[in-house]
């Protein structure tokens, strides 16, 4: 057992209780403290260790602190995938996203197993704000809040998303898979998919779509206001332009397997995105009907006001980490930018159509605006390719006036400004993102005064122009004193491009000797470029389950996927970075992944079991006592180059760290799947003690002095390891301590 004077210097009753979060998790620290000089004087147990751990947590410099004083440190998931999309859809409802109230403490405890100690919860603006402008969904709202305080009995800290890809779920395009397995959940779009017939198959039968690629996000009242002229959510809204009834009867969108190529091909996205940040800009004389508002502030303000009502239920919560306030917002508007200027070309050509000199002029001109910008030469190539392989540039005026971005009307409120239209993409962060991170932060402030504010930038943005000239980055948003970054990297993963195209093709060999540092350096470089050196976490990353087909990589048990993950964690371990992986949902199948996009990123697999664990349920320190120095784990899937007479590093863990700060503990989590036969403990100093129902180690450093390095290593058991310099072997609930 530990002490009870490990926290004295912490457990203050006289501290001033600012907010209700810090009460509520005061009185169960004291409430421990009671039971504890009640029943066994000064002995501290586990079980009260474990109820006084989980602290609110403020931001220092570079890291995150709880109320102990010790260094926080995140090994998460996104939780999930399929809270991208209602629970029902007549009426809608996101109650039962990301899982069943009843199947909370399953889903909590196998979390708490896996050793993730926050979670990611993905929620979206439609969930809370879907019947209509301020009309809140208050059955979600309770939902949300109860899944938090769950959370919270379980020791895992909660990071609110508010989520989007795409601006909105509907943002879509219906299309046929080749296959007999329907995956269409929404009712209207199965009504819609009858009434379309996309061919014939040999044996002369229709062949209908049975399956969507879609966004997530915006409610379908949103989407109206940003496409006035278009049928939002009408009887052809998503089916291809084939069985529509002209442009405006339908969506603006492809259904590619990669389906954020949609970013810069959909119209219709990158209008619903420039309304809602530049609205006043793009739209000046947009207001909306009955409001009088321009239309990006009435969209901002609904927005806001959402979180609001989210903030209000959870802001109590000790557990509540921080805010994400809005899932890779897009700052990519290569279309819209295009568009504007075509229409400028178009509109005084002879008889309104663009030569195809001249067409090719102009697009050029464009490339080499974004090259100025700092957007590389290759990633220009790839994107004129693209652009003109899917022709959705127009030639004419004609074509831009029946696409609804220019309405015939030439007084219509919803004609674009071009020329705000053409530098949409320039400095985007500063002049768009920042502003609104303010906004909404300064409403999230006034129901959680200790909010920590977890920032994304926009997608397709470049930050530090060529070599940091001609750089407009986005700054630390002003009333915002806590914040972290949170960027998102993925990898070489992502299906190839086209539509229906299969899972992607690896070996072991094409991933093992990957190193993914410099990609994670470059996806994290801001944090020190223009936001202060902020605490970084890396909000998202991942890879998917389903390399080869999803019967093949069962097969062979996930392995390449594994080791994926794997060069992952390593990197970020070498750099001591926060993570939080992509993602957990109960609601994985094999025939479509996550039930979005076919997506099938989920820790759990078809079978509702752990996959890939040996890969993320790995060692780490969650809490330390003094300053991070490094850490390592060594996976069954780390390259290992041997020495001669000495056995290889398997499983390995260590973690090194500066004086001693707080009288609270270190705490290691012990994954059960490492370590199923034990595990022997080195250590510098001080004492460990084991609390093997949660797997959690604690170490109790004892010297201060401020040149002291502590360290704790664990190793499994080896038979032929030689190394007798061991302080504690520990199974289960048997300890064996060696005399000093």
């Amino acid at each position: 057992m530990g002490r009870c004077s490990q926290g004295e210097g912490e457990l203050d009753p006289m501290k001033p209780w600012k907010t209700r979060k810090d009460r509520l998790w005061w009185a169960a620290a004291i409430s421990s403290l009671l039971v504890l000089g009640a029943s066994c004087g000064h002995d501290f147990t586990l079980e009260d260790q474990a109820r006084t751990s989980l602290t609110p947590v403020r931001t220092e410099l570079s890291y995150f602190k709880d109320a102990h004083g010790r260094y926080l440190f995140l090994h998460g998931v996104n939780v999930s995938g399929s809270s991208k999309f209602p629970a029902s859809f007549e009426p809608v409802s996101y109650v039962g996203k990301p899982f069943p109230l009843e199947d909370a403490d399953r889903n909590f405890q196998t979390l708490r197993a896996l050793g993730f100690n926050v979670i990611r919860l993905v929620m979206t603006w439609e969930s809370v704000e879907h019947a209509g402008p301020g009309i809140y969904d208050t059955q979600y709202l309770d939902y949300i809040e109860r899944v938090v305080a769950k959370a919270n009995e379980y020791g895992i800290y909660c990071l609110m998303d508010m989520h989007q890809d795409l601006f909105s779920r509907h943002m879509a395009q219906l299309f046929n898979d080749g296959t007999d397995i329907p995956a269409l959940d929404d009712p209207a779009d199965v009504r819609r998919a009858e009434g379309c017939v996309l061919g014939r198959d040999t044996e002369g039968r229709p062949i209908h779509p049975n399956n969507i690629v879609r966004g997530d996000g915006a409610p379908m009242w949103v989407v109206a206001l940003c496409l006035p002229e278009k049928d939002v959510g009408g009887d052809f809204w998503g089916l291809p332009l084939s069985c529509a009834q002209g442009e405006a009867s339908t969506s603006a969108f492809f259904p590619f397997s990669l389906w954020g190529i949609n970013i810069f091909l959909s119209l219709d996205v990158n209008r619903s995105f420039a309304t809602f940040f530049a609205g006043r800009d793009i739209y000046p004389n947009y207001t909306v009907p009955g409001d009088g508002r321009n239309v990006q502030d009435y969209l901002q303000d609904h927005f806001t006001g959402a979180w609001r009502q989210v903030a209000r239920r959870v802001a109590p919560y000790p557990n509540v980490i921080g805010y994400d306030i809005l899932n890779e917002p897009s700052g990519f508007y290569i279309l819209f930018s295009l568009y504007s200027i075509f229409w400028t070309e178009a509109r005084s050509a002879p008889g309104g159509v663009l030569t195809e000199q001249r067409f090719g002029e102009v697009l050029d001109g464009y490339m080499n605006e974004l090259r100025a910008q700092g957007v590389t030469q290759d990633a220009v190539t790839r994107l004129k390719r693209v652009l003109l392989a899917n022709d959705v540039l127009p030639r004419s005026a004609r074509e831009i006036t029946a696409s609804g971005f220019v309405p015939e009307a030439a007084a219509s409120p919803y004609r674009p400004d071009p020329a705000a239209g053409v530098g949409l993409s320039v400095h985007f962060n500063r002049r768009y993102l920042q502003p609104f991170h303010e906004k909404v932060g300064r409403a999230i402030l006034e129901e959680d005064p200790d909010a920590v504010f977890f920032l994304e930038l926009a997608l397709g943005s470049n930050e530090t122009g060529v070599d940091g000239m001609m750089a407009s980055p986005m700054l630390r948003p002003a009333g915002l004193t806590q914040i972290a970054y949170a960027p998102h990297w993925y990898t070489d993963i992502y299906p190839d491009f086209g539509e229906n195209v299969p899972p992607r093709e690896f070996t072991v060999e094409e991933k093992f000797f990957r190193d993914y540092r410099p990609g994670i350096e470059t996806a994290i470089e801001s944090s020190t470029f223009s936001l202060g050196n902020p605490p970084t976490v890396m909000g998202e990353f991942g890879t998917y389950f389903n390399f080869g087909g999803i019967d093949q990589s069962m097969a062979e048990d996930y392995v390449v996927s594994s080791v994926v993950l794997d060069r992952y964690y390593e990197a970020y371990e070498e750099m001591m970075l926060h993570r939080i992986q992509w993602c957990y949902s109960p609601e994985n199948t094999a025939a479509n992944g996550e039930g979005w996009n076919k997506e099938d990123f989920s820790v759990l697999g078809p079978d509702q079991e752990p996959r890939s664990a040996l890969a993320y349920s790995r060692p780490y320190a969650r809490y330390l006592s003094g300053k991070p120095v490094s850490a390592h784990f060594y996976s069954d899937f780390h390259y290992y180059d041997p020495d001669q007479y000495v056995p290889d590093p398997r499983r390995e863990f260590e973690v090194v760290y500066k004086t001693k700060e707080t009288e609270s503990p270190t705490e290691v989590f012990v994954p059960p799947v490492q370590y199923p036969a034990g595990f022997y403990v080195y250590v510098s100093d001080g004492h460990c003690v084991y609390d093997h129902r949660r797997f959690i180690l604690y170490h109790y450093p004892e010297r201060r002095d401020p040149h002291t390095i502590h360290f704790l290593r664990l190793r499994p058991p080896y038979p032929d390891y030689g190394d007798s310099d061991w302080n504690y072997f520990f199974q289960g609930d048997r300890m064996i301590r060696k005399k000093p």
